[in-house]
């Protein structure tokens, strides 16, 4: 009898440590591991300044909440595949992205930002695009890893897309009469339009929508097994409601004519 108790006593005692040792563990995990922030490479959301300095509006979203959290941080752009992949396979704990049934499927939408982007088609002035079929006769561009729907991922096999590495060179190519239209997100095609000079009003038509999404915080489900989702969601709630994230978007906010059918160069949070 008394084997047994103490054999019951050895059982529960060794219980009770390991319990204690993952509560501290996870304890150690949420309070001492920098927080691992990705940016996708697109500005104005992620890129280095004339000074080689990361910033952009992903990216200093992404480290206010950090900061916030009180956590040290290391935050790094990376393409847009590797965003993605990070993500999925919890080498990376937060970023900001379109939510989309392929980020859903990766990741853990977090906090809604109120951003509601489309995904065009912007062909060059002159050339109407009216439905997918007008699609296949242009040389079209767009940087690699850019995910823009179902819809279009259908057809996206039937048609010239030559893959690029980011938005600028989209637009290099464009300027050099390469390509009929630049496939992305309107925003980032005006912003980067503009800042390398050139005339949205004048050298482009009017943008084909093929989707349209709202910008989330997303984390790895990694992420969220260890440390719950209710204090980034509050922290990420509190920057957006406190008009952090509205000052981080003007900041970044070009000036554009306002003559045309163009939509500002970033909207407001709404």
């Amino acid at each position: 009898m008394g084997t047994f108790v103490q054999l019951r006593f050895d059982f529960y005692r060794r219980f009770f440590i390991a319990l204690i040792f993952l509560v501290l563990s996870t304890k150690v995990y949420a309070e001492d591991k920098p927080l691992r922030l990705v940016t996708l490479p697109f500005p104005p959301w992620g890129f280095h300044d004339e000074k080689n300095n990361p910033v952009g509006v992903g990216y200093d979203m992404a480290s206010a909440i950090a900061e916030r959290l009180g956590r040290a941080y290391v935050n790094r752009i990376v393409p847009m595949s590797r965003v993605f992949k990070e993500i999925e396979y919890g080498s990376a704990d937060i970023t900001i992205i379109l939510r989309t049934p392929y980020s859903e499927a990766v990741a853990v939408p977090v906090t809604n930002l109120g951003l509601s982007l489309r995904a065009v088609i912007w062909p060059r002035k002159g050339i109407s695009i009216k439905n997918t079929e007008d699609l296949p006769s242009l040389r079209l561009s767009m940087p690699i890893g850019m995910k823009v729907g179902k819809e279009f991922t259908s057809i996206q096999k039937n048609l010239n897309i030559m893959p690029t590495i980011d938005y600028p060179k989209s637009l290099q190519m464009f300027r050099a009469n390469r390509i009929d239209a630049i496939i992305g997100t309107e925003q980032s095609l005006l912003f980067n339009a503009i800042k390398s000079g050139m005339n949205p009003y004048e050298e482009f038509g009017t943008p084909y929508e093929i989707s349209r999404y709202i910008v989330w915080v997303h984390a790895s489900k990694q992420f969220v097994e260890h440390e719950g989702l209710q204090k980034i969601q509050t922290v990420a709630q509190s920057l957006k409601d406190d008009g952090t994230f509205a000052r981080i978007l003007k900041k970044y906010n070009y000036p554009i004519p306002t003559s045309g059918p163009m939509p500002k160069i970033l909207p407001n949070i709404r």
